[in-house]
């Protein structure tokens, strides 16, 4: 990340904003200082939720993940939330980092949980991604395959 010019969104104020205020503050704070040019939107979903089972160890995962990744929390913020219930649930998230590509590359110590997701570049233009947004980070509404949001975890 050291490499890659730094842009005009301080991540650091919006984890503060997004941390002290409520959604209806955060939201609109992050599209109002998001650098499109230096930072960049993603959605990954976990590949294999037919192996989730019990919602407390699917939380385990994204936990682990997490922990893994500490490294990254300067340059990086993500909501990834579990939707459904025990047997029935997905794990999926969104990131935004500095630079446009997977940032997972940069480093092989962030490499170990990655590949199991599907990674998606957003558009940030785009009003599917500025209503994904607004759901992930509110933790509200449902997957894809309409099963609602269970909880959610926060890496900042």
């Amino acid at each position: 990340f050291d490499a890659m010019p730094k842009g005009t969104f301080n991540a650091d104020d919006f984890k503060r904003c997004y941390s002290n205020e409520d959604e209806s503050k955060s939201i609109p704070y992050f599209w109002e200082k998001f650098d499109p040019e230096h930072y960049s939107i993603w959605f990954g979903e976990y590949k294999y939720p037919e192996e989730l089972t019990k919602v407390f160890m699917s939380c385990n995962l994204i936990t682990g993940m997490f922990q893994r990744l500490d490294k990254m929390r300067k340059q990086a913020f993500s909501s990834v939330c579990l939707f459904g219930e025990d047997n029935n649930s997905t794990i999926s998230g969104v990131w935004v980092w500095r630079g446009q590509d997977l940032a997972f590359t940069l480093s092989p110590d962030w490499q170990v949980d990655y590949e199991v997701y599907d990674w998606k570049k957003l558009d940030p233009k785009a009003e599917e991604t500025k209503k994904l947004v607004a759901q992930y980070f509110s933790w509200s509404g449902t997957d894809s395959k309409g099963r609602k949001f269970n909880q959610g975890k926060i890496f900042k």
